[in-house]
């Protein structure tokens, strides 16, 4: 069946551009002559002959950690999958089984649980796989902004997964096996310390009962000698690295600084070198200065975020009780806010932070503390 056309159009479909003339190639094709086709033709004819293979697209493993499992959440180019295994040495290598050959360019990702994930972190850092552990606030805030509505294990590993590709974090690098040790000792002395101010205060209560009395002043005892036993393998430890013993010996430099304050914030503060400026220090302990203003009628009281180690910043405000009459230069500093009619609870906190600012520049620049 023949396609009629009308007359008016017969000349103008016979017109051809002048780089449509035909050409006869070898294969007896009609074409066009060459470097005579459109540019466009030309690079999408080399874009054709020149495909290769793309790489790999990379993927992306969400971890949600408890206590006795965790879920894992796995994004590939067309898929995502999910596995719960156990948080032990048999569930971390049934997790690298799972993986695969995805291992080969995969980025994990967890948040912060307070220990139950550090094995695991540690476990996929020795595999060489790119490992990040988020501060939970930060996902939750990306849970939010997907406007996730549902909260299972399975669906924050997949939030988790999703920030990780979406947001590429900063891999996580472990601290030394002996700062591992050190910071152990530092939160279990720590722990021991609070049992034994709950036990003086019950001691307190429980004053009319003599035997409740001979108890809690057996487990006092214990809990005494307890700390003197840790305390003494936390000075061993300190001593017997060489890396260790001269940032400890750099910190109690500083007025206001003791002993076992130094081990925490060495504990807790494995390299002062990571971070770049004071302010991101001051951000990471939770003591940076937080407004709240919107508009007109919206005039919130500055405060400290808090967002950060809570344990670092309880040790720095102990110690600005004692650098604010020991150290004269946050002396002169801490009465300068007072005559300016700061709360006495608000030098404290300026204190605090301008104790960490000087113990920042201390181990940067790895000079003893001077007052001027």
């Amino acid at each position: 069946m023949s396609l009629l056309v009308p007359s008016s159009l017969k000349n103008v479909l016979e017109i051809r551009p002048p780089f449509a003339t035909p050409y006869a190639v070898p294969n007896g094709i009609e074409g066009l002559p060459p470097g005579r086709e459109p540019v466009c033709t030309r690079m999408v004819s080399r874009t054709v002959h020149r495909q290769t293979r793309e790489p790999p697209m990379p993927a992306f493993l969400g971890l949600d950690i408890a206590k006795h499992s965790f879920d894992a959440v796995l994004l590939t180019e067309d898929r995502q999958r999910h596995h719960v295994f156990d948080n032990d040495q048999t569930g971390f290598d049934a997790l690298l089984t799972w993986l695969g050959a995805t291992t080969a360019d995969l980025r994990a990702c967890m948040e912060a649980t307070g220990g139950y994930g550090d094995d695991l972190a540690l476990f996929l850092h020795q595999q060489g796989i790119t490992i990040s552990i988020i501060n939970p606030l930060q996902i939750k805030a990306f849970g939010q902004c997907e406007m996730v509505r549902t909260k299972t294990d399975k669906v924050d590993a997949g939030v988790i997964a999703r920030f990780c590709r979406s947001q590429l974090p900063a891999p996580w690098q472990p601290p030394s096996p002996q700062t591992r040790d050190l910071r152990a000792l530092v939160r279990r002395c720590a722990a021991l310390k609070e049992a034994r101010a709950a036990e003086l205060q019950r001691r307190a209560q429980e004053a009319t009962s003599p035997a409740a009395v001979a108890s809690i002043n057996r487990h006092i005892a214990f809990l005494d000698a307890e700390i003197a036993g840790v305390s003494a393998d936390v000075e061993r430890l300190i001593g017997g690295d060489a890396v260790l013993k001269e940032n400890h010996d750099l910190l109690i430099s500083i007025p206001g600084i003791g002993p076992q304050s130094a081990a925490v914030l060495l504990a807790e503060i494995p390299d002062f070198r990571l971070f770049r400026h004071n302010k991101q220090i001051t951000a990471f302990v939770g003591l940076n200065p937080q407004e709240r203003q919107s508009g007109s009628s919206v005039r919130g009281r500055t405060h400290i975020s808090k967002v950060g180690n809570p344990r670092i910043r309880a040790i720095l405000y102990m110690c600005a009780l004692s650098a604010r009459r020991h150290n004269p230069t946050l002396k002169t500093f801490a009465d300068r806010l007072k005559d300016a009619g700061k709360p006495p609870k608000a030098v404290l906190v300026a204190v605090a932070r301008k104790l960490l600012v000087i113990a920042y520049g201390i181990m940067k620049t790895r000079k003893p503390f001077h007052p001027s």
